[in-house]
């Protein structure tokens, strides 16, 4: 798995850059161009062509086989576990053929533009499920020593990107789904970092940045509720919620019982979305698209 497997590059040229294709933008069919540029947004209706650049796939695939291979020898003890994650982390992040530069410059980029998107940032974030992996597999006695500290190097060079390029602190304003797991993805490079107090400083703001401006005192959160896909977007960003929650207490954060000026809170979201929950979505009273 690696960014140089692909057949198009990001308007960089350059085969090391990260690039995907934003879901939602569709060809113009009303282009003065005729070439269906610039492309527009179809909320809820996803673009088939996102799979013509494999680099999401891949990075998805890659964080979740790594997770679960690092589960699978915790379990186990089985090596060949181990040294098929320190293979996938390498040629991802470090190998020099195929390493992916420390940036997502390129994510969610709308065919016709010279930038990615603000919302390519997501791409990144279960990257927390890779470090729960490697508090496991670091144990195999033949694990090489150098590869974390290594991880550490490359991921120290991106949070700087997370930290100061535009398209990433425009992500990290929005005040919806974008904005929760931009904090999810930061706070779990911080804690590999052992940035504990960088990653405490992420979690106190969210109690207002996140719980009180995304979470209504009825539970409802406004800003998925206004998706075409309201139901899924409700329940993903209440998944990055609880996440934040639960890394606060190991932080000292109590984002659990936390409640807003008008009483918004976690707990209130959770109560809003389980009658329905319990029935698979059924007599959600919102629009939604399946």
């Amino acid at each position: 798995y690696s960014v140089t497997n692909k057949d198009q590059t990001a308007p960089s040229n350059d085969i090391h850059d990260y690039l995907s294709l934003s879901k939602y933008y569709w060809p113009n069919d009303k282009s003065p161009t005729g070439n269906g540029l610039p492309y527009i947004r179809r909320d809820g209706h996803i673009n088939p062509e996102i799979e013509t650049v494999r680099d999401y796939r891949l990075l998805r695939t890659m964080m979740r086989e790594v997770h679960i291979m690092g589960m699978a020898y915790h379990f186990t003890g089985n090596k060949s576990y181990a040294d098929k994650c320190a293979m996938r982390l390498k040629e991802w992040f470090l190998d020099e053929a195929t390493y992916m530069n420390p940036n997502i410059n390129f994510g969610s980029l709308r065919k016709g533009e010279d930038l990615g998107a603000r919302t390519g940032v997501l791409d990144m974030f279960p990257i927390f499920r890779v470090f729960d992996a490697l508090h496991y597999l670091k144990q195999e006695p033949t694990w090489d020593p150098t590869l974390i500290p290594r991880l550490q190097e490359w991921f120290t060079r991106y949070v700087k990107w997370l930290e100061t390029a535009t398209l990433a602190k425009v992500e990290r304003k929005g005040n919806n789904n974008h904005g929760t797991y931009y904090d999810v993805q930061i706070i779990g490079i911080y804690l590999f970092l052992n940035r504990i107090d960088d990653a405490r400083e992420v979690a106190r703001s969210a109690l207002e940045n996140r719980i009180d401006r995304q979470i209504l005192p009825n539970g409802r959160q406004p800003e998925e509720l206004e998706r075409k896909t309201s139901w899924y977007y409700s329940v993903f960003n209440l998944q990055a919620l609880m996440t934040l929650a639960r890394w606060g207490d190991d932080l000292g954060v109590n984002m659990w019982d936390h409640e807003g000026p008008q009483g918004q809170s976690i707990k209130k979201a959770i109560d809003f979305l389980l009658p329905y929950s319990l029935k698979n979505g059924d007599d959600w009273p919102v629009k939604n698209l399946k």
